[in-house]
């Protein structure tokens, strides 16, 4: 595998995985506030921003709550 191969997996798994934080976080019971503030932190600083969500920011994780809601 070539190295830009490599690096294009990596960017696409945080992207990904940037997706995936987001769409948690929009379905948590937080205020809209505090959801605005994770999400600008997660796609503004990727890896930082995921790693302290993961570690602070999922509590009350309701990801498929927003689809029955709509």
């Amino acid at each position: 595998m070539e190295v830009g191969t490599i690096w294009i997996t990596i960017a696409a798994l945080v992207i990904l995985l940037e997706i995936w934080a987001i769409w948690h976080i929009i379905g948590s019971e937080r205020r809209a506030e505090r959801k605005m503030l994770w999400i600008i932190f997660v796609v503004y600083a990727p890896l930082p921003g995921l790693l302290f969500w993961a570690w602070r920011g999922p509590r009350a994780v309701k990801g498929r709550a927003v689809l029955q809601e709509k």
